[in-house]
């Protein structure tokens, strides 16, 4: 069976070797979470990396959760993925951890 949290093809071709700090705005500008159910508070409308000025996004899958080392609670990792295509014709992959948006990855 397939492995759960797995990503869907194809894989990324870069991935960062530091991961960027980033945020997601809904369409009224307001930041997206997500929920300890995985639930989004708001669909994503607006990707900024770092202090770059923010690019639309236009598409996006997700989340793909990861529950690392769930069995040692001092090395535990909760996250969820996700992955977004901007309106610049650039896709990444995401990660949301503790309430923080990162970049992990970028698509060909």
């Amino acid at each position: 069976p397939p492995w759960p949290g797995r990503l869907p093809p194809p894989s990324p071709a870069v991935v960062l070797p530091a991961p960027l700090a980033a945020t997601v705005h809904d369409a009224a500008g307001e930041p997206v979470g997500v929920s300890a159910r995985l639930q989004l508070t708001a669909t994503p409308a607006r990707l900024a990396v770092g202090a770059a000025r923010p690019v639309e996004i236009v598409g996006w899958a997700g989340p793909w959760p990861v529950d690392e080392r769930w069995w040692s609670p001092a090395e535990a990792r909760r996250r969820a993925r996700f992955q977004v295509c901007l309106a610049d014709g650039a896709a990444l992959l995401l990660a949301v951890e503790s309430g923080q948006w990162l970049v992990e990855a970028i698509y060909d």
